[in-house]
Order: structure tokens, then C-alpha cells, then sequence
């Protein structure tokens, strides 16, 4: 029998019994009701909620998060009530939530389950995704291995595949990210998951998109946003109006660009999703941006960076530090434009975000070039075409050769301007990057016309 307090939280629904224990179940969520008879295992539970509610991260990965903390914690509670873990050390890891949100005794003690359960495979399984969980919004090599191990115990194991593509996708390796994906859409196929499918098809768009594969993910973007007009998922079309308009933008279709960001602004603006509309504010400013209108590229960003340091979005952050550096440097503010590039880099190291990387040491090339230090800006390059080449970044590659191409104009070696300048178009070409080919051609044509 039910008591009379009752609490919805986000879509979280907590209720009291007659007997003090209280019932928690994520609304939406088919793993039915979880009953905790000890109030710290509650509190601990409502203290992951916290941290998680000030990322505004994405509801598909928002809510699978809630759902893995909540089993997270039930599985420390209940191995406490049947013995399988001392009752000191589980009331401790829980009070450290609480108190400070750390993890750690918890990580320790899912590390124990995982060493006792090893003719248990599934049950071995869920461990080590529900460890890696723990540290999934912190980053680590370790948090990788954990969703990996996981997902070779337990084949059909969807969210853990879903997390070790995330993962993958972060620190660089699409070509694992685009499998790990397939992956969770080949299980979501099984089931007719629409969400599952929606999610899948718009993280596989990413990759192909960050592989400078435009046109492949522009296919999957639609696919994405089909089912989530179907199903009226208003936050799930915003995601898609978004990630079209960047592939717009890249093609050098400005207007179309800016149209399908406002789209997504208006709808995040109504759903009151910050993170989603930090991510719109940058977007926009990128266009502005490019059409030299910088003093509205910056507002833009500067509205997006308020937004993501309220939230604690590392990423955001990074690219919101990137994206204004290269203002002002368009602007002629070479120091500030450095310290921006610098800030972004350091961040994006510590997430050992690879792409950011790249393009970080490619701006900064860029500036090193402008103040003559050549042989300097030759490094930076060269450091970031070795990344973009790692991970097959066509995009990315084809900006270096660019660079390295105009470095070489300065040294007024044309020859060597000229193999990079074809090395850049051809790779522009492949990507569909109009603006850059229409660059990159008409300097080869100048060429042509100069005598070495």
C-alpha cells in the first residue's frame, strides 16, 4: 500500500510505502519499479540525479544514465542486504555520493562483484557497464574498456554498445564508433525500438559526418528525423534540425544552415533545453562567422559559452573557446586569439578529444603563420594532419594541405604550395566542401598563371 508522499522528479517517480521503503521508477522506462528499504540508498541515488541534471545531456542518454545509476545503486544495496558485500563499506561508498558525488568506494566495490561473479557472465557483464557508468560523464580510458568488456560478455548488451561507441566517437576512433553503432541499431531493429533506431541512425550521421562523409550523413539525419516526427519527438527533431544544418554549412549552403539551427533553436528554446540551445547559439554563430559578420559571431558564441559554463559542458566549452579564438583572430587580435585556441586545446586534451586537438593546433598554426613564425606553424600543421590521418578525417586532412599550401606561398616555393594545393582540393572534393574547392581552385588557377 502506497503512503501519501509521492515526488515526480524529471520524470522520475518516488513513492513512499507504508512500510518506509520507496519505490523509484524512470518514467518511460520499461524496467519496471525499484523498491529501496534503506533512505541512504535513496539519497545516493537522487545525489547521481543532481550531477546528471547540470549536463543536459541528450534525453535518450539522459535517461539511460538515470536508469544505470538507479540500478547501480540497487545492486550495491541489495548485495549489502544479502551479504554478498560488507554493510560498512556500501553505506560508506553511498554516504560518499551523497557528500561530495564520489565514486570511487562504489567503482571499488562494483570491482569486488565483478572478481565474485566470474562464472556468472551476464551478471559479470552488467558490472563492468555499470562501472564504466560511474565515469561516463568524467572520461577515461578506463570507462571504454569497462563498456568493452561488457559488451563481449553480453553480445545483446544495447546500452553497452551505445556507451563504448560514445566513447569510441570521443577519443577518435570512428571506425569502432560506426561499428559499435550499427550494432545497437541492429539490436533496436530486433525489437522495433523506434527511439533506439532514431538514436542509432543520428550518432552513425556523426560519424560519417566527422569522417567528411556529408552526403551519407545528411541520409542518415533524415532517416533519424522521419522517426522522430513519427513518433512527435519534438527534442529528438531539434537534435536533427541541428546536426542537417551543420552538414548545410559545411556544404557552403549558408541560408539552408541557419534555417534548420533556428528550427532547432525555437523548439529547444520551448523545451527549455539548455544544452541544445547552447549548441544552436554556436552553430549560428559559425554562420555568422563565415559571412565576416564577427561581432554577431561572437555575441552568438558568447551566449553559447554562459550556457555551458552554467552547465559544466567541458565539450561545449572547448569548442566555444575554438570558435572565438578564431574571431579574433579574423579580427586582428592575434594574443586573445591564441589564448582562446590554447584554452580549447587544454580542455580537449583532458578529454582526450582528438578532433578538438587537431583543429586546435591547426589554429594555431594559422597564427603562428600570420606572425611569421614559420617553421613553427609548419609543426603545428604536421601535428594536426598526423591526428585528422589517424582518424581518417578527410575534412580535417584537407585543411592541413590548405595551410601547409599557403605556408609554402609565403617561402615562395610554388611547387610544393601547388602539390598540397591539389592534395587539399581532391580531399574538399570528396567531402562536398564547396566554398573550400571554389578557394583552393582558384588559387591553383593563379598558380598557373605564375611563373616559378
Amino acid at each position: 500500500m502506497i503512503a501519501s508522499l509521492f515526488k515526480k522528479l524529471s520524470g522520475v517517480f518516488q513513492a513512499v510505502r507504508s512500510d518506509n521503503s520507496t519505490v523509484i521508477q524512470i518514467a518511460g522506462n520499461n524496467s519496471g519499479d525499484i523498491v529501496f528499504k534503506d533512505p541512504i540508498a535513496v539519497k545516493a541515488f537522487d545525489a547521481l540525479k543532481a550531477e546528471l541534471d547540470k549536463k543536459q545531456i541528450e534525453i535518450s542518454e539522459y535517461k539511460q544514465q538515470l536508469q544505470t545509476y538507479l540500478d547501480i545503486i540497487s545492486n550495491l544495496s541489495q548485495s549489502k542486504q544479502n551479504n554478498e558485500l560488507p554493510a560498512e563499506e556500501v553505506e560508506a561508498a553511498l554516504q560518499a555520493i551523497i557528500d561530495s558525488g564520489d565514486v570511487d568506494k562504489a567503482q571499488a566495490l562494483l570491482s569486488k562483484l565483478i572478481e565474485e561473479n566470474e562464472d556468472t557472465i551476464l551478471k559479470q557483464a552488467e558490472c563492468y557497464y555499470q562501472r564504466g557508468s560511474l565515469t561516463y560523464l568524467h572520461e577515461s580510458q578506463q570507462t571504454l574498456e569497462d563498456f568493452v568488456r561488457a559488451t563481449q560478455l553480453n553480445p545483446e548488451h544495447l546500452n553497452a554498445w551505445n556507451m563504448a561507441g560514445h566513447m569510441y566517437k570521443r577519443t577518435g576512433d570512428l571506425d569502432s564508433a560506426l561499428q559499435a553503432y550499427r550494432h545497437v541499431l541492429n539490436l533496436a531493429e530486433k525489437t522495433d525500438d523506434g527511439e533506439g533506431k532514431s538514436v542509432s541512425y543520428g550518432n552513425i550521421g556523426i560519424v560519417y559526418q566527422t569522417k567528411g562523409e556529408l552526403d551519407k550523413a545528411l541520409e542518415y539525419y533524415h532517416k533519424s528525423l522521419e522517426i522522430n516526427e513519427s513518433q512527435g519527438n519534438k527534442k529528438g527533431i531539434a537534435r536533427d534540425y541541428g546536426n542537417m544544418g551543420v552538414v548545410y554549412g559545411k556544404k557552403g549552403k549558408l541560408y539552408e544552415g541557419l534555417e534548420y539551427f533556428q528550427k532547432s533553436l525555437e523548439i529547444n528554446e520551448s523545451l527549455g533545453n539548455k544544452k541544445g540551445m547552447a549548441s544552436d547559439f554556436g552553430n549560428i554563430g559559425l554562420i555568422y562567422q563565415i559571412q565576416d559578420e564577427l561581432d554577431k559571431a561572437l555575441e552568438y558564441y558568447q551566449k553559447s559559452l554562459e550556457i555551458d559554463e552554467s552547465l559544466g559542458n567541458k565539450e561545449g566549452m572547448a569548442s566555444d573557446f575554438g570558435n572565438m579564438g578564431v574571431v579574433y583572430r579574423k579580427k586582428g587580435e592575434l594574443v586573445k586569439a591564441l589564448e582562446y585556441h590554447q584554452k580549447c586545446l587544454e580542455i580537449s586534451e583532458s578529454l582526450d578529444r582528438k578532433e578538438g586537438i587537431s583543429s586546435q593546433y591547426g589554429n594555431m598554426g594559422v597564427i603562428y603563420q600570420i606572425q611569421g613564425k614559420l617553421d613553427k606553424a609548419l609543426e603545428y600543421y604536421q601535428k594536426s594532419l598526423e591526428i585528422d590521418e589517424s582518424l581518417g578525417r578527410k575534412e580535417g586532412m584537407a585543411n592541413q594541405y590548405g595551410n601547409m599550401g599557403n605556408l609554402y606561398i609565403n617561402q615562395g616555393n610554388l611547387k610544393q604550395a601547388r602539390a598540397y594545393w591539389k592534395k587539399a582540393l581532391v580531399l574538399f572534393e570528396q567531402v562536398g566542401a564547396q566554398p573550400q574547392i571554389e578557394q583552393v581552385s582558384r588559387y591553383l588557377a593563379e598558380l598557373e598563371n605564375t611563373k616559378e
